[in-house]
Parts: structure tokens; C-alpha cells; sequence
């Protein structure tokens, strides 16, 4: 028995599964790759109808998203379970305590050929250039999400627009866990690092250029980025004209902008939002606001006042803790 699978033995769950490649087979049909990267892939996928020992037939369970890797001997591969597994333990901790812009994961199986996590499907993509008197509904879902998970000492290190899908109810959801950290709270040294890595536009410029940092600050300003993208189309330092960065050259100028602080091209939104995501994208971490700061901010007071939006994100949060997106069929993992 390897590694992975002797420490999912060890861990006695309900939604922790080894199984053999054709009993996944029976119970899952792949219906289309809908993601991939370096890491692996996710499917589209959906329970298969089961029969009981009793004879019963059971139909087809609803659509699941599935991040898989497949599974070798070589080192590469058991680094990509191991981020996965660590994925699952990251995220399965909120399954008491959820949240309404955190995805659920529903399960982590692995086969002789495979390591994969279940998860709702959700096919809508937040969209960009979206008026702030909608916008601004999204964005206090996600400094609340991005808010709970600090408060758990976990960073999500590569929040983007990318990675946030909306639920059947019109809430963004944040996903891909691939880049979390989870952090001893009680550690003098946690949030704290030196590493550079997630997504090239929305780093932070301390995190760019691989300097000591919190964490935690780098979330906010990957946060206000895509704020202000989901806004205007694009980020504050890209020119609205298709402006690419695909080369080392392109990307420091690009992160020479962000040192500066000073956005690029015309925006539209309100002075409030503008001064929000000032903080937000503070070049200098010293002086950028915490998520629970954001949500302070006295922009949302006065957006509230011109809305219903602090009743319904109450509404739609209780809603969403009581009852699940997705209740995956029994039979599945059977």
C-alpha cells in the first residue's frame, strides 16, 4: 500500500473512498473535460443509475464537477495527490460550517489510476464588466467568504475572476483550493511567507517579487483586482486595448505599474467603490485594509442604504448553511 492511499485508510470519514478503477467506472460517467492544467483536470460528471440488492433501480443523480489527477509512480504525480488531498482536508473543514461563496467538496476517492475530489457543478462563470449596483451584491459575499477563511487561518493564493462561479441563487462562489494554505493560528510565524506563486496579474507586489509577506494582504489585493476586472473588463494596470503579458518583459511592466499604485486607462463606478478598492490595491501592504476591514468600509453603509442587499445576504446565507447545493446520491459511493 502507498503512501496516499495508507494515510486516506487512516482517515476514517464518510467521504473519504478507495476504490478499484472499475467500480468507479459503474458508478460515474465522465461526460466532458471542462478544465485542465498542469495539475490535472476536471470533468463534468454524473452518477450513473445503480441497482439495490433489492432490485430497485436508481436513476441518474445531478451533474457533478470532478478535479482528477492521474495517478503514476513518478514524483511529479504523487506531489499532485498530495496537493489535491491537502485540498480536501482545507476545504471538508468548513463541512459543519459553510459558507455561501465557499464551494463544498463532497467527496475524495482514489483508485489505482486516479485521485479525484466531487464537487457541486456550478457552469456559470462570474461575468466582467458588470454594472457596481449588481456587482456590489458579489463582492460582499466574497470579502465575507474571503473574511471566513482568514478567520480560519486559511489563504486561498489565486483569487480571480476564473475562479469564481455563481450558484443557482446569483451567488459567487469561490473555487479551486489548489493554492491554499491552512496556518496554525496560533503560530507566530503564520500567514507569513516568501514565496511567489498563483496567477501573474492579481499578485500582490511583495508576493511578485517573492518578498517576506502576509498572506492574508495578498488575498485582499488578488480580491480588489478582480473586483475592480469584474467591473471595467480588466484589471487597474492593463490598458484597455487587449494589452498582453505573456513574456517576463511584459509581466515587469505590468508588476512596475502595480508598484506604483497608479491605475491605467478610464473606469466608471462610484467614488465609494473607488476608494474602497484603493484600499484594497494599496501598493504598500502596510497601508492595505484586511478583509474584515473592507467589510467595515463605509462604502457599504451607504450602499445599503440604497438597497435591499443586507437582507438578502442574510436570507441567502442561512439559506445556503440549511440546506446544501448538491445532496450526491448514496449509490455513488457504494
Amino acid at each position: 500500500m502507498d503512501t496516499d492511499t495508507a494515510q486516506l485508510h487512516s482517515d476514517s470519514s464518510n467521504d473519504i473512498f478507495s476504490l478499484s478503477d472499475q467500480i468507479l467506472s459503474d458508478r460515474l460517467e465522465f461526460i466532458e473535460e471542462i478544465g485542465f492544467g498542469n495539475w490535472g483536470s476536471v470533468w463534468l460528471c454524473r452518477p450513473k443509475p445503480a441497482t439495490t440488492p433489492e432490485g430497485v433501480v436508481k436513476p441518474l443523480g445531478q451533474k457533478l464537477a470532478v478535479k482528477l489527477v492521474h495517478r503514476s509512480k513518478t514524483s511529479t504525480t504523487a506531489a499532485r495527490v498530495r496537493s489535491l488531498w491537502n485540498e480536501m482536508k482545507i476545504v471538508r473543514s468548513f463541512k459543519s460550517d459553510p459558507h455561501p461563496s465557499i464551494i463544498p467538496f463532497h467527496s475524495f476517492i482514489i483508485t489505482p489510476s486516479y485521485a479525484l475530489i466531487t464537487m457541486t457543478y456550478l457552469p456559470t462563470l462570474v461575468p466582467v464588466e458588470v454594472e457596481e449596483s449588481k456587482a456590489r451584491e458579489w463582492f460582499r459575499f466574497l470579502l465575507s467568504g474571503v473574511e471566513f477563511l482568514h478567520k480560519r487561518g486559511v489563504v486561498h493564493n489565486d483569487i480571480k475572476p476564473a475562479n469564481i462561479l455563481l450558484s443557482h441563487k446569483n451567488i459567487p462562489v469561490l473555487v479551486d483550493f489548489g493554492f491554499a494554505e491552512k496556518y496554525d493560528t496560533a503560530s507566530d510565524t503564520a500567514f507569513h511567507s516568501n514565496l511567489s506563486y498563483g496567477t501573474p496579474e492579481y499578485l500582490s507586489p511583495e508576493r511578485a517579487r517573492g518578498l517576506p509577506h502576509d498572506t492574508r494582504k495578498s488575498d485582499v489585493w488578488s480580491l480588489g483586482v478582480t473586483f475592480f476586472e469584474i467591473l471595467m473588463g480588466r484589471t487597474p494596470f492593463e490598458n484597455s486595448d487587449g494589452e498582453q503579458f505573456n513574456s517576463n518583459e511584459d509581466l515587469e511592466k505590468y508588476w512596475s505599474r502595480t508598484l506604483r499604485g497608479k491605475w491605467v486607462g478610464k473606469w466608471e463606478f462610484s467614488k465609494g467603490m473607488e476608494k474602497l478598492l484603493q484600499r484594497m490595491i494599496a501598493p504598500n501592504a502596510d497601508l492595505r485594509c484586511t478583509a474584515m476591514q473592507a467589510i467595515a468600509d463605509s462604502y457599504w453603509k451607504d450602499s445599503l442604504a440604497k438597497s435591499s442587499l443586507h437582507s438578502a445576504f442574510l436570507c441567502s446565507f442561512f439559506s445556503f448553511s440549511n440546506v446544501p447545493l448538491l445532496t450526491v446520491p448514496f449509490f455513488f459511493l457504494l
